[in-house]
């Protein structure tokens, strides 16, 4: 008489079949979750860190002299181009 051995299947399928599927599952509720938390967090510390309509920055001094540098340059270049838009 042969001993019957026990049968390695659950539900029909081979022992560790079911580990992947579970696994994937568990990672992607995971990364959802997280995508989501993330999501939220940086929309509410951008509405925590805008600045209200009329709290702009005024430009100092150093940088409206760099402005001017720059749109002199864009003037001089222009000039030379006879007014075309690239050099």
């Amino acid at each position: 008489m042969a001993q019957q051995t026990p049968n390695p299947k659950a539900l029909g399928k081979p022992k560790g079949s079911l580990n992947a599927p579970i696994a994937a599952f568990t990672m992607a509720v995971l990364l959802c979750s997280y995508c989501v938390s993330s999501i939220r967090t940086a929309r509410r510390d951008a509405q925590t860190q805008a600045p209200g309509p009329g709290s702009y920055q005024r430009a100092t001094p150093f940088e409206r002299k760099d402005e001017s540098w720059v749109q002199q340059a864009l003037e001089e270049s222009r000039a030379q181009n006879g007014g075309k838009g690239r050099p």
